[in-house]
């Protein structure tokens, strides 16, 4: 089976133009996290949608699944956790008590803040896990990247050909997602900054799907100017 799971769990410290997490406001009259569902929902390939997110915002997101006539049987609202990871745990945990998951079952994990991501992102990370059981997205680096000790001075000019930015989704194979997570300790686990960094953490390559630039993660109150532009346009 094919799920998909969209980490919702964030509160949006950094976005200081509204008093809600991000993925609930509002971009052209449509809440943010509702265009992402909405991109899972029409692809037929997929099994389940589960959605995680704080407690405390389940009843608005029900409500919210009913007002966009959303299939409640096909999309899951279940508690996230501590943090990303734990949400994406959470979801694995919960499709695990629902069906007799077996290896070849795959889930998308995806941020409920990344609205614009495509069709063919889907699809591809759809094809990426079930052939080499984990991958992700990622765009080429086309700026100059540095590092810096102090935060200051530039120590030095990265070599950018071999450099790539992570979006989501990232995908893998159920059974091997649940088991190298389960053989971190909590160390470890604190050390993680992705959902493919748990199979880099126990040695194991990551398959390209290649990502775009429009799939932006809305974080800032100026991703929030660029998303109005977006979705006015997509």
């Amino acid at each position: 089976m094919i799920f998909a799971g969209i980490v919702a769990g964030g509160s949006g410290t950094r976005m200081k133009s509204s008093n809600v997490p991000k993925q609930f406001i509002r971009v052209l009259d449509k809440p943010i996290i509702i265009y992402t569902v909405e991109k899972f929902a029409a692809q037929k390939h997929i099994d389940e949608i589960y959605i995680g997110i704080k407690p405390e915002w389940h009843e608005v997101m029900d409500t919210l699944l009913a007002e966009y006539s959303i299939d409640t049987k096909r999309v899951k609202v279940i508690d996230g956790g501590s943090d990303r990871n734990a949400t994406v745990m959470n979801i694995v945990s919960a499709i695990k008590a629902a069906h007799k998951v077996k290896k070849g079952d795959i889930i998308l994990t995806h941020d409920a803040v990344r609205p614009f991501l495509t069709d063919k992102m889907i699809e591809d990370n759809i094809i990426g896990a079930l052939k080499y059981s984990a991958c992700g997205t990622y765009v080429k680096c086309v700026d100059t990247v540095v590092s810096s000790q102090d935060g200051e001075t530039v120590d030095e000019t990265l070599d950018r050909s071999r450099l790539y930015r992570a979006q989501t989704p990232q995908s893998f194979d159920i059974t091997l997602l649940d088991k190298y997570y389960s053989e971190l300790d909590e160390n470890q686990k604190a050390q993680l900054t992705d959902t493919c960094s748990i199979f880099t953490a126990k040695g194991e390559k990551i398959h390209i799907v290649e990502g775009d630039a429009i799939n932006i993660k809305i974080t800032t109150d100026s991703d929030l100017i660029i998303a109005k532009l977006l979705a006015s346009r997509v």
